[in-house]
């Protein structure tokens, strides 16, 4: 018996942090991260205080999404 897919909404919430645009990835009242956009490219924020830079919005959007399903995987 295979598993039904299930859509799940992603929420972007855009911040002005220290001059830095800031978007804050939720799902429903989980956090997912945040991704920092700076002069030199992209930061991904994850809730543990892990750091990554990336190359574009993106991947960093897609480093958060892994990151959640890797830990809240049902």
């Amino acid at each position: 018996m295979s598993r039904r897919e299930k859509n799940i909404e992603i929420k972007e919430e855009e911040k002005i942090v220290d001059g830095e645009t800031e978007i804050i990835l939720t799902i429903g009242s989980a956090t997912l991260g945040s991704v920092r956009v700076s002069k030199r490219g992209f930061v991904a924020l994850l809730p543990n205080g892990e750091t990554f830079r990336t190359s574009s919005h993106d991947e960093a959007i897609n480093l958060l999404i892994r990151d959640y399903h890797l830990h809240h995987a049902n």
